[in-house]
C-alpha cells in the first residue's frame, strides 16, 4: 500500500514539474523593437485610467494610460495597426487608486494646480480595435501617436 501512494506522489510531482517547464524561447513572439506612445483624449479632455489596445495582422500588444493620462505600448506590431480604448478594464485600477488617498495628487509636472484622479468610461465602441476607428503605422522605434476620441 505504502508503494502505491508513494508512486503516485512521484507520479503527481512529476506531473506538476512538466507543466511548470519554461517555454523554449522559440515560443515566445519576438521583439518587435517598436514602441507606441501618446496621450489619449475623449471629447477633448485627457483620459485616465484605461487600457491600450494595439492590434497588427499578426499579434496584438498592450498596454495602459497612467494618472499623468499618457501611454506606452512596447514590443507593438509593426506595420499598420488598429488601437482600442478599453476604460472598463481599467476602472478598479481607478477605484483602488481613489480608495488609497482620495481623488487629489498634488501640482502637476509644471507645478501648477492640482491633478485629480477621475474616471471617464467612453463608449464601447472604442474598445474593440475593429470598430474604435483608430489607426496609425507603426515602424522599429519609439512612435509617438496621440489619440482624439470623438464623443
Amino acid at each position: 500500500m505504502f508503494r502505491i501512494v508513494h508512486r503516485a506522489a512521484l507520479a503527481a510531482a512529476a506531473a506538476a514539474l512538466v507543466g511548470c517547464a519554461v517555454k523554449p524561447k522559440e515560443a515566445q513572439l519576438p521583439e518587435s523593437g517598436a514602441t507606441l506612445e501618446g496621450t489619449v483624449k475623449y471629447a477633448g479632455q485627457p483620459l485616465q485610467f484605461a487600457q491600450i489596445q494595439v492590434l497588427g495582422t499578426d499579434r496584438m500588444a498592450v498596454g495602459r494610460i497612467g494618472e499623468d493620462g499618457r501611454y506606452r505600448v512596447e514590443n507593438c506590431p509593426l506595420g499598420e495597426v488598429k488601437i482600442a480604448v478599453n476604460t472598463a478594464a481599467a476602472r478598479g485600477e481607478f477605484q483602488s487608486k481613489a480608495m488609497q488617498g482620495g481623488a487629489y495628487r498634488g501640482p502637476d509636472k509644471e507645478g501648477k494646480g492640482a491633478v485629480a484622479l477621475r474616471f471617464t468610461e467612453v463608449p464601447a465602441r472604442y474598445a474593440d480595435p475593429e470598430q474604435a476607428g483608430t489607426t496609425t503605422t507603426v515602424v522599429a522605434g519609439v512612435n509617438t501617436y496621440d489619440i482624439a476620441l470623438p464623443k
